[in-house]
């Protein structure tokens, strides 16, 4: 293997110290504009890439962030978070280090101590149980960022979604449809983002004086499954409702698949809608009502508030909360009977 370019060997081609070409890589003022270019051009042409391992360690500072989720692919939407959180990394010099934890609690402590031991300089998690007191123990003195649901606003850094509120979305656009026999499907394992879930459907129902209809099953691990499950379960106990809202946007496919293989219409027998917004890509023609979670913006300030931590001196509120909003699209109209 070809040994790798150092600020020596630009320096050697350069007639300059290393020190110099230190300097010029970074602008440094007392280096000339001539110096600098002639300096880039050689790094450029020996395929010269910074160590930022021995930088960090010159600065004492790192430009790592970890990355814990409960899993990823089409699933879920940690996917979509990750990509998120990458590109604002990179954008101000850091990269993110993922891992899976599968949905296990002894994967997740596992990616919590290894990162730490790499010096990351913040982790941030989104853990797959409402206790984390494993994760922040794992983390140690390294600050970790907790994001989605999953856990409370006294956590000294979060970025939490309100799924009270997605409940109250949820029940006023189907209501609004006509519809008074609407049911919320859910699954395990039970964690405080579906117990949200359930408390804000079950309100918002009430305050209308309708009656709230819950069904759990399956795992989130194959919310598709689950979402057919409990059609299935509805359809055996002739309790179908006119509306279903359900606790993603893929377990919402399953629930769609299986009224369709009953020839059962969407939206013309039941109504039905998702939550995240992440059905897109895999299903364009589904047309699924669902409610938005910006991940986007979640991404993005669990960014700014890792950098703001590992750097000091900044100063972005450690916990905030984002709202979910309605996106209408097909899979949802007037309710066809009583």
């Amino acid at each position: 293997m070809p040994n790798r370019p150092t600020l020596k060997t630009i320096g050697q081609l350069a007639g300059l110290s290393h020190v110099a070409v230190s300097k010029a890589l970074r602008d440094a003022p007392d280096i000339s504009a001539a110096t600098k270019e002639r300096v880039k051009k050689i790094a450029e042409e020996v395929g010269y890439t910074p160590n930022l391992a021995a930088r960090n360690l010159y600065l004492q500072r790192t430009s790592a962030i970890g990355m814990v989720v409960p899993a990823m692919g089409e699933n879920t939407a940690y996917g979509l978070i990750f990509n998120e959180i990458s590109a604002a990394a990179a954008e101000l010099g850091y990269c993110v280090m993922l891992g899976s934890s599968h949905r296990s609690v002894e994967l997740e402590v596992r990616h919590c101590r290894m990162m730490v031991g790499n010096q990351v300089g913040a982790v941030v998690v989104a853990p797959c149980t409402s206790d984390i007191s494993h994760i922040k123990a794992a983390c140690g003195p390294t600050p970790a960022i907790f994001i989605g649901g999953k856990v409370g606003p006294e956590e000294e850094y979060a970025l939490l979604c309100d799924y009270h509120h997605s409940g109250e979305l949820a029940v006023e656009h189907l209501a609004g449809l006509g519809h008074r026999d609407i049911a919320l499907l859910t699954y395990d394992p039970e964690n405080r983002t579906v117990t949200q879930k359930e408390e804000g459907f079950s309100r918002a129902m009430e305050r209308r004086g309708l009656i709230p209809r819950i069904v759990r099953t399956g795992h989130a691990g194959d919310a598709m499954g689950a979402g057919m499950d409990g059609v299935e379960l509805l359809l055996e106990r002739g309790e179908l409702p006119t509306a279903l809202w359900c606790a993603s946007d893929y377990m919402a496919i399953g629930a769609i698949k299986a009224l369709k293989a009953h020839g059962l219409a969407v939206p013309g027998d039941v109504s039905v809608m998702g939550h995240d917004d992440l059905y897109v890509d895999p299903w364009p023609d589904m047309g699924l009502t669902t409610l938005h979670t910006p991940m986007a913006e979640i991404g993005r300030a669990a960014i700014k508030l890792a950098i703001s931590l590992i750097e000091g001196g900044g100063q972005v509120e450690p916990r905030q909360v984002f709202h979910s909003s309605l996106v209408v699209r097909s899979s949802t109209g007037p309710a066809c009977r009583p």
